[in-house]
């Protein structure tokens, strides 16, 4: 429940800066750059972030798929307020990575998702038409991967009504039914910031920002079905990132 509220926070911010945004619109018009003392807005973005967990990647070369790519894309958004120098918002993120391929006869595939989000607080100062931006931001995420396994190299339209169909007499090996596992475990994070935003005309602006994402999961905290995994390995999700988004406000 608190992950779904987290997420749902850029939308509820965005959704105030407009409202707010009504209020000072005639403040707005005074210039070309909006206020320096308040600020609100918000908009989609697009993160690419580190990611290294290297117990994954042998498990995934061992299935004879693909390690995790060192890099991954995210896709969200974000939004906040600002009173004077000090910014409070939120935002969230996620991604997919798949893998697949055909090992020892039988279609193997790997899904890992990735989403996280938070609260975001920073200091802002403004200079001309750009707004710098130091910070943090903390919330919770979460990591689930889903691994399956089908006897065929593609589902066949026939293939899934056979074993159903009364009138199937042959056998079934064990050895060869699909079979799927999905594994999910959720951590807390912490991610200093920093971010510059340019002013391409009033209301409209491009975000550029890095930062350093530290958190991870702990050793047996991995689930399978909702169940616990005792001897899971600890997977560490820190790592850099970078961000770009367009902002709508001011």
């Amino acid at each position: 429940m608190s992950i779904r509220i987290l997420h749902c926070l850029p939308v509820v911010l965005i959704i105030g800066a407009s409202l707010t945004g009504e209020v000072r619109g005639q403040e707005i018009e005074r210039g070309f750059f909006p206020p320096q003392q308040v600020g609100a807005g918000g908009g989609p973005y697009l993160a690419v972030v580190q990611l290294s967990m290297p117990e994954f990647d042998r498990r995934l070369t061992g299935m004879g798929l693909e390690g995790l790519p060192e890099w991954a894309t995210l896709y969200g958004a974000g939004g906040h307020f600002q009173i004077g120098s000090l910014m409070i918002g939120g935002f969230s993120l996620g991604g997919t990575v798949d893998r697949s391929g055909v090992a020892g006869g039988a279609m193997r595939e790997a899904r890992v998702d990735i989403s996280h989000g938070g609260l975001t607080v920073g200091y802002v100062k403004a200079v001309s038409n750009l707004k710098l931006a130091l910070g943090g931001s903390i919330g919770v995420g979460t990591l689930a991967a889903r691994l399956s396994r089908s006897p065929q190299t593609g589902p066949l339209w026939d293939g899934i009504w056979t074993y159903y169909g009364t009138g199937f007499t042959g056998t079934v090996d064990a050895g060869n039914l699909d079979i799927s596992t999905e594994l999910s475990g959720s951590y807390f994070f912490f991610e200093p910031f920093v971010s510059i935003r340019y002013w391409l005309i009033p209301m409209v602006a491009v975000d550029l920002g890095a930062f350093y994402r530290i958190g991870g999961i702990g050793s047996g905290k991995l689930e399978v079905n909702g169940e616990k995994i005792p001897d899971s390995p600890k997977l560490d999700l820190s790592g850099m990132g970078i961000k770009v988004g367009v902002f709508l406000g001011f």
